[in-house]
């Protein structure tokens, strides 16, 4: 009965192994070497810790295997493997992972520099070291630009050489970039309404034209309609600019008046009189009745004053005082009763003295001009001139 070896896979040739070392044989002068397969390589260990290798179908002899005392056997499966995985790495966003697939297949050409390395799992050695190489690309790229990751991390891996060549392996490696579920779900999904949106009825586009013509048209009335009522605010504006205008000049022109009208009526008499021909030209008859009343009353205050002058009483007059008294008394009896341009009665002339008749003296103010009228059609006024053609004389300086 030949004896169980320390490590023993139940491989076979469709097995898909990680470990290409099948079993481990101890070996000693009393234990036969158990027999193998034809197509495993035996790695044959010695107590100086040396490594001889048969390749199949070389085996040693049994006095080989009696004289060179090796402790243990490894047989190694030098078949051709597939392996593949997949792999997260991260991208510029820790958030989004890159999904790095990758497929793979190798083979053992170097048995002892294989079980020398220590390694026993080879998919997870080519996974190391495709990560070394691939992972520090990837961080530059962002979840979008796939791609671009892709054919780089597709030339570091290149640049990187032989996966497995120190532990004495032949791998031939792929990888492929692609963006993680999430991100292809939600790409999908774009993708998906892109379709929907360029399927729609060509109407659905010339509605959405009418409705931008409309809302156009909509604002350019309302642009319109602003500037109308601007327009109007500022007419309005203007309106009461002129007004104003208008209501200061009527109350010059009121001033005026005013000033023109006090001056003839503080006068009285003759002057108020003549002052109402001149506004009511169809009053002259009743103007030269109160004219020949005013007359006629002043000359009986004159005549009054005079006998009360001539007469005795404690107001009498001394002679001296009587002369000129009696001078202008006769001037004025004379005025009265004879003609325009008969000779007066000659007599000193008084620079201070008064006719009676509502003359003005020496110092009157001058007559202002006659008011302008008011405007009626809006424009501005002007100078009326005399009322009705007729101007009030300037009364006379005094004799």
């Amino acid at each position: 009965m030949s004896p169980q070896p320390q490590w023993q896979q139940d491989a076979n040739r469709h097995s898909q192994l990680v470990d290409p070392v099948v079993t481990i044989q101890e070996l000693s002068r009393f234990k036969p070497l158990r027999t193998t397969r034809v197509d495993y390589a035996l790695v044959f260990t010695t107590a100086q810790g040396g490594l001889d290798t048969f390749l199949p179908p070389s085996r040693p002899s049994r006095a080989e295997v009696a004289t060179r005392r090796w402790t243990t056997v490894y047989e190694v499966d030098m078949g051709l493997h597939d392996a593949g995985a997949v792999l997260s790495l991260p991208s510029s966003n820790d958030a989004f992972l890159f999904e790095v697939t990758l497929t793979c297949s190798w083979q053992v050409l170097d048995p002892a520099a294989f079980v020398s390395s220590g390694e026993r799992n080879v998919p997870a050695l080519v996974q190391r070291r495709v990560d070394d190489a691939v992972r520090p690309v990837l961080r530059a790229y962002a979840m979008e630009d796939s791609a671009a990751a892709d054919k780089e991390a597709q030339q570091a891996l290149a640049a990187a050489g032989p996966l497995g060549a120190g532990a004495g392996l032949h791998v031939r490696c792929g990888i492929q970039i692609r963006r993680d579920e999430e991100a292809l779900t939600h790409a999908r999904e774009l993708r998906d309404i892109e379709f929907a949106r360029q399927k729609l009825d060509p109407q659905h586009a010339l509605l959405m034209r009418e409705d931008e013509l409309a809302a156009e048209r909509a604002l350019a009335q309302g642009q319109h309609e602003h500037r109308i009522e601007l327009q109007h605010q500022n007419l309005g504006h203007e309106r009461q600019l002129i007004r104003g205008q208008q209501e200061l000049e009527l109350q010059e022109i009121e001033a005026q008046k005013i000033q023109y009208y006090a001056y003839y009526l503080e006068r009285g008499g003759p002057a108020a009189l003549a002052f109402h021909l001149a506004q009511h030209p169809e009053d002259a008859r009743m103007v030269l009745e109160n004219l020949r009343a005013d007359q006629t009353h002043a000359m009986q205050n004159q005549l009054q004053v005079a006998l009360q002058a001539f007469g005795g009483g404690p107001g009498r007059l001394e002679e001296h005082q009587l002369d000129e008294l009696r001078r202008q008394t006769m001037n004025a009896a004379r005025g009265a009763l004879m003609p325009d341009g008969a000779p007066a009665v000659e007599g000193p002339a008084r620079d201070d003295a008064s006719d009676g008749h509502g003359s003005a003296v020496e110092g009157d103010a001058v007559p202002p001009a006659a008011p302008p009228q008011e405007p009626r059609d809006g424009t501005p006024p002007q100078d009326a001139g005399p009322v009705f053609g007729y101007r009030p004389p300037t009364p006379p300086p005094g004799r």
